[in-house]
């Protein structure tokens, strides 16, 4: 790609204080308008490394340039995190009412960044529900929405479809990629799942056990990204692959 990077590691590596090695060093780029999939066993390093990406952990080595500053990211955790007591709108206007001189861009600006948001994930009906009031996948597009409400240029997200069912899961991987497509994004995206990362991905880097290195990086060939796609022999063929580096990885 021609593009130009949004994040750059640099001999990335990260040993925590008791010892635990969770990253080898380790080099990766990503560009703009890139879905990037870490993809790799539980305790690889896959969130320690998109933690850093996100500054919210530091290198024990190595470096890291990021060019979206801190008002152009965005992080999806694995929980939709949301708070119980206050309504979907108030959940999602967090960031806006907890970042630098957003109080004085004024509720109406506010309020309308807020229903925006709601609109891409489909939830513009329920701003006034509760938490509670609603199903896990909506939920996590509650999550998301507030993830989009700052308007970033870069979505970081550790495994939030994880705990869903499948068919919920594919109709999120499927609302994500129209939202990526649309608002022009670059992601990267958590996972333990082959085909979600098939599916979901330009590229696939695959890690090893911890502590965590690049075994591979496999760009993901799809015609399209629909049903079709899911059952194809070039789906299939993909995530043969995917399967025999993490299998390497292992050994």
């Amino acid at each position: 790609m021609n593009a130009p990077p949004v994040l750059e590691a640099r001999g990335v590596a990260r040993r925590f204080a008791n010892g635990v090695e969770a990253l080898a060093p380790l080099d990766l780029t990503v560009r703009a308008g890139e879905f990037v999939t870490l993809l790799g066993p539980s305790g690889c390093g896959k969130t320690t490394l998109l933690r850093i990406f996100a500054g919210l952990d530091a290198p024990t080595s190595g470096s890291l340039l990021r060019r979206a500053d801190g008002s152009q990211l965005s992080y999806v955790f694995q929980d939709p995190t949301l708070m119980p007591w206050a309504s979907v709108a108030k959940n999602v206007r967090l960031p806006l009412d907890l970042e630098r001189g957003g109080r004085r861009a004024g509720k109406q600006a506010r309020d309308e960044r807020v229903r925006h948001a709601l609109e891409r994930v489909g939830l513009a009906d329920f701003a006034d529900a509760l938490p509670r009031e609603l199903s896990g996948g909506m939920r996590m597009r509650v999550s998301i929405a507030r993830a989009l409400v700052t308007e970033p240029k870069l979505l970081l997200m550790d495994e939030p479809f994880g705990a869903l069912d499948d068919i919920t899961r594919q109709h999120l991987d499927d609302e994500l990629l129209g939202l990526a497509a649309n608002q022009g994004l670059t992601v990267v995206f958590v996972t333990h799942s082959i085909f979600e990362a098939v599916y979901l991905s330009d590229r696939v880097i695959v890690m090893s056990r911890r502590p965590g290195r690049i075994i591979a990086d496999i760009a993901i060939d799809a015609p399209s990204r629909d049903a079709a796609f899911r059952v194809s022999p070039g789906f299939a063929m993909q995530a043969a692959r995917l399967q025999a580096a993490l299998l390497e990885g292992q050994q």
